[in-house]
């Protein structure tokens, strides 16, 4: 099988008869291989990283060393890195993909918030990479792949925690990269949530943000399918009970709407009309707030659920990504 380990995809071994288990991420060739099938001794395995597109690999079972089927083509012109950003020890990693010519830096925080961003390659970071666009992977505290405590330290912390953690992501990576001259915010889902918060907390900081099915305010999406998210996340009991008015006060403060006024970035914001995770009125609420208010904002909503991956969501939404962030609408 396969698991994370890191930010980084690794075959797992498992042994039933002695209940070991043995992760093989020691050689460098195992590294980003996704397992497809085990026969006759032959592990059949997909190998990428953030510039060089899946491609197959195989190895014995006895050495567990993969070698390409082909040689594979990386994207031109392009390289990549992990940055780790957190200095007191805890785990904290991000994945810089771009060329040293870019002076645009798109910051994108990964969904969940208990997921993680691998260095497989991503084809919508690949479509930016190739439109002269860097972008900063943030896996911030609370992401898989980094153990269970790791896990644990964001609950009762979302909208603080991640959202510091993603900023300082940013700050190291522009000091190291410093062609970089614009940074834009981009997520989905709570990635989304992290990107306005990123807007209202460091308003100077990021040129416009491009928000797909975001959380807004957390007390008014509990008619989400998954309620209890709001309580767990926001480090409160979930008891099957509607919210007392102190829970309330709590899940306002964490959630996004909470700091509108200080929003300076243009904002936009893509919907999915049959979103059951984060409803769709979560956006159309900030859309009207940030109106009121007099600040820049826009929405498309489309005829998809929360990802918004049906190809024709997918294609629509990335080029008017690009047309946003370029002033080109």
């Amino acid at each position: 099988i396969t698991c994370i380990q890191g930010q980084t995809l690794s075959p797992v071994i498992i042994d039933i008869e002695s209940k070991s288990v043995e992760v093989l991420a020691k050689d460098e060739s195992n590294r980003g291989v996704t397992v497809l099938d085990v026969s006759e001794g032959y592990i059949l395995g997909s190998r990428s990283d953030p510039v060089t597109p899946p491609h197959l690999v195989v190895a014995r079972v006895s050495d567990q060393k993969f070698v390409p089927v082909f040689s594979p083509t990386l994207l031109a012109d392009m390289s990549w890195n992990q940055l780790n950003f957190l200095e007191d020890g805890s785990a904290g990693s991000s994945i810089y993909v771009g060329s040293q010519e870019n002076s645009k830096l798109i910051l994108w925080p990964h969904g969940g918030p208990h997921a993680c961003i691998t260095t497989s390659f991503n084809q919508e970071v690949a479509f930016f990479a190739l439109l002269g666009y860097s972008v900063l992977l943030v896996n911030y505290r609370g992401s898989l792949g980094f153990g269970e405590e790791h896990v644990w330290s964001l609950l009762g912390n979302i909208g603080d925690r991640d959202v510091k953690d993603c900023d300082l992501a940013r700050e190291t990576c522009l000091k190291t990269h410093p062609n970089l001259t614009k940074v834009f915010a981009y997520g989905g889902s709570h990635g989304g949530f992290l990107a306005l918060h990123l807007a209202g907390q460091y308003p100077d900081q990021y040129v416009k943000v491009v928000a797909r099915n975001p959380g807004v305010n957390l007390t008014s999406k509990l008619v989400s399918d998954i309620p209890d998210w709001n309580f767990n996340e926001a480090g409160l009991d979930y008891a099957w009970l509607a919210p007392t008015p102190h829970q309330i006060s709590k899940m306002y403060y964490k959630s996004p709407i909470s700091n509108i006024e200080r929003i300076q970035a243009p904002v936009y914001l893509m919907v999915g009309k049959n979103d059951l995770r984060v409803p769709p009125s979560q956006s159309y609420d900030l859309l009207h707030a940030m109106k009121s208010l007099g600040k820049q904002v826009k929405l498309t909503a489309y005829q998809d659920n929360h990802p918004l991956s049906k190809p024709e969501s997918l294609a629509d939404r990335l080029f008017n990504t690009v047309l946003f962030y370029e002033d080109m609408e």
